[in-house]
């Protein structure tokens, strides 16, 4: 079961969300799609916003948010290379 949901923006724009069943193996694809994209589209910062589902008893009780915000975290910029090659 997806517990955790991962939004990844960019500028303010959703790039890819990723649903996942635990937060460290969720954290490590993020990773790896931020870390291609900074690489092959635009070194540029990145935001990753974690939502966790949240426990439903009863379904009759069920308000419309089956995820809610864990927290926010920033991935900047990659360093640019000492000796870039050509």
């Amino acid at each position: 079961m997806n517990i955790y949901r991962f939004e990844i923006y960019a500028n303010g724009f959703l790039l890819k969300v990723i649903h996942n069943d635990k937060e460290k193996n969720g954290l490590r694809l993020c990773k790896r799609y931020i870390t291609q994209f900074q690489k092959q589209v635009a070194n540029i910062e990145i935001k990753i916003r974690i939502n966790k589902r949240e426990e439903q008893k009863n379904n009759w009780k069920y308000h419309g948010k089956p995820y809610l915000y864990v927290k926010t975290l920033v991935k900047k910029p990659r360093k640019a290379e000492a000796n870039p090659s050509e």
